[in-house]
């Protein structure tokens, strides 16, 4: 818990940073009416996205639970998704949220070795889809993404790079035993060489059953490509939710210059870049970038306004609600756990 406490203190610090930073020169009056007077029918049509994203990843750990035969109910599907959401927003890297949904998995009887590989599988399809939009997006309108600024430029393309070697890594250590072998011979003399790595061998032997655990996802896709059929297409869709909060904000303040697809494509640039930074939940990079993009989309007078509305339903009430969710969640198993 302590690792938590911390994680959570280092949010927070970055939030009042990221205040200080982006709201210092800022008029409230104008950023307040700017955003009173936005259309509430897109806003509810943006809220109904942030809605869906979560509902999309409750449904993809439903179908993959059942296809453990874990019969678990929705409710509790929803609780391991907003798990997951918070404590990924809150650690460094997004590396928080997963043991935390693997230990209230195993409040409910489902063991670690499906659960891990639940997880692993997630990520998998996760940093997929990502790419597979990115891809097309990048390369459909690339003159216009890479039009603002060399900074912004070189952290979107260098993201974009680093999601395909993460992928690459991911399916030669799932599909390669080779490669596996490979990874694991040069992570151990690596672990080994440096000496300011502590506990030497217990890390090489968690190494040893991660690579393991990544190699049973093979098992999923060999034996049934139907699923990985069904789950990619529910993780394409969760991406596709998030990135359409961008568009109806956009819509909400009675923008229509650019194209659904140019808005959501500098949306996932922005996601792009974010997701290299290993701040938690991508505090201040994501707004720092969002910024740079809404300049362009929004103009300079409404931009900050535009970047605190798409934050808000994308990220800060994800946290909020997910937080307060997971409290609920966790005493009420805890409470039923002492009853019984």
């Amino acid at each position: 818990m302590k690792k938590y406490f911390l994680s959570t203190l280092l949010f927070l610090t970055l939030l009042g940073l990221t205040y200080f930073f982006v709201f210092r020169d800022c008029d409230f009056n104008l950023l307040i009416s700017s955003i009173k007077s936005v259309n509430p029918v897109f806003l509810l049509l943006a809220l109904s996205m942030t809605a869906c994203y979560v509902l999309l990843g409750s449904l993809f750990l439903k179908r993959i639970l059942t296809y453990f035969k874990q019969k678990k109910s929705f409710f509790n599907c929803l609780g391991y998704s907003f798990t997951e959401i918070y404590f990924s927003a809150i650690t460094p890297s997004y590396v928080g949220g997963q043991p935390v949904q693997m230990y209230e998995m195993k409040k409910d009887d489902v063991p670690y070795e499906v659960s891990s590989v639940i997880v692993l599988f997630s990520s998998m399809l996760n940093r997929i889809a990502l790419a597979f939009l990115a891809s097309i997006f990048l390369l459909g309108f690339s003159n216009t993404l890479f039009s603002l600024n060399p900074v912004y430029n070189t952290v979107v393309l260098i993201g974009f790079l680093t999601t395909l070697l993460v992928i690459m890594l991911f399916i030669g250590v799932i599909y390669s035993k080779r490669i596996a072998q490979f990874i694991l011979k040069v992570s151990t003399y690596l672990i080994n060489k440096f000496k300011f790595i502590k506990n030497k061998e217990a890390k090489i032997t968690k190494l040893t059953k991660a690579i393991s655990e990544y190699q049973k996802c093979a098992l999923i896709t060999r034996k049934n490509p139907r699923l990985l059929i069904e789950c990619f297409g529910i993780m394409l869709l969760q991406r596709i939710a998030l990135l359409l909060i961008s568009y109806f904000v956009y819509l909400a303040f009675g923008f229509s210059k650019y194209s659904l697809w140019v808005v959501l494509a500098f949306q996932i640039c922005v996601t792009l870049g974010s997701d290299l930074m290993p701040t938690p939940g991508g505090v201040m990079v994501n707004e720092s970038l969002l910024l740079t993009v809404n300049n362009l989309l929004y103009g300079e007078s409404l931009a900050l306004s535009g970047m605190l509305m798409v934050r808000t339903l994308n990220f800060y009430l994800l946290v909020i609600i997910s937080g307060l969710w997971y409290l609920g969640f966790h005493f009420r198993k805890n409470k039923k756990k002492k009853a019984e």
